[in-house]
């Protein structure tokens, strides 16, 4: 198919953007570790906030950062009181301990509404912040030492029919790094196009196009050395390189406490990431570009109650 077949397509397809009704929670959808495969058409929304755990692991109280419907706050309400993590030692003694979490909601068609899930889960030390004020931490920064790119080809190029037809879409890629910052493997985790619909096979072709460039890109970047984070038992490190195509330029805004469709792919998870489940993220947890060590989070749900994939 040419690329001018795509343009003549992608035209046609209706740009669309749906508020969610909830109707029930359903437990979060199994993760599929798959070649790049076929679309699916899910809204997604991320919420941040804070919340504090005690020895026991029980979520003592928690807040909510993100403006939220009053249904969809409830919703995460319920389900941060649910939570149990393992407790955190400080000199080998359980303590109460507080951290930042980000929650990837996803909601799927059922009924004539929506049946809203936990897509995914992250806990972190720091606060977790919009893209925009990220990029201002970047500029700031005088000096970079690790956790970044000292060597880039040319960007990705944006496909030509999927950038005149207006066309938007993220792809995320894993990355296993060697210990001076070169890469060793790069596989696509998944990717997406936002607020449109189409045809499930032109849809995968699009975003085909778009994992094609951003894979040749990350194969050939060079990180500082020592970037990423540590596997265990491994010399190599692994961090994620997110991609934004938009089609206005670099985006202003991410989905915290907005309703986004996206036609995603199914998430890919590579072989040196399989027995590491707490860093397999998706396309739809995070937002804009960038560099981004994969931290192994000292806070840790206990088996079988997690709300991860």
């Amino acid at each position: 198919m040419t690329k001018r077949t795509i343009l003549a397509v992608a035209v046609a397809l209706a740009a669309l953007t749906c508020p969610a009704a909830v109707t029930q929670a359903k437990e979060p959808p199994a993760l599929v570790t798959s070649d790049r495969g076929l679309t699916e058409s899910v809204l997604t929304m991320r919420v941040r906030g804070d919340l504090t755990f005690g020895p026991d692991g029980v979520v003592k109280e928690h807040h909510i950062t993100t403006k939220l419907d009053p249904k969809v706050a409830e919703y995460i309400d319920k389900t941060i009181g649910k939570l149990k993590f393992k407790p955190y030692l400080q000199d080998g003694v359980p303590v109460n301990a507080k951290t930042y979490f980000q929650i990837t909601l996803a909601a799927h068609p059922k009924d004539g509404g929506y049946a809203i899930s936990v897509d995914n889960s992250q806990f972190n030390d720091t606060e977790y912040l919009p893209s925009k004020e990220l990029r201002k931490q970047v500029k700031s920064s005088r000096k970079c030492v690790v956790d970044c790119i000292v060597y880039a080809p040319d960007p990705p190029v944006y496909p030509m029919g999927l950038w005149a037809a207006g066309v938007s879409g993220g792809v995320m890629v894993h990355l296993y790094l060697n210990p001076d910052g070169t890469v060793a493997d790069a596989v696509v985790a998944q990717s997406a196009l936002y607020n449109i619909r189409g045809n499930d096979g032109l849809l995968d072709y699009a975003r085909k196009l778009m994992e094609d460039q951003s894979l040749e890109y990350a194969r050939h970047i060079r990180a500082a050395p020592g970037s990423g984070s540590p596997l265990v038992g491994d010399d190599h490190l692994v961090a994620t390189l997110p991609f934004d195509f938009n089609p206005n330029g670099r985006s202003k805004t991410d989905n915290e406490g907005k309703w986004r469709l996206e036609q995603r792919g199914k998430r890919n998870v590579a072989s040196w990431l399989a027995n590491d489940p707490d860093r397999w993220v998706g396309v739809s947890d995070t937002s804009g570009g960038g560099f981004m060590a994969m931290k192994d989070s000292p806070y840790k749900l206990v088996p079988n109650d997690a709300h991860t994939p």
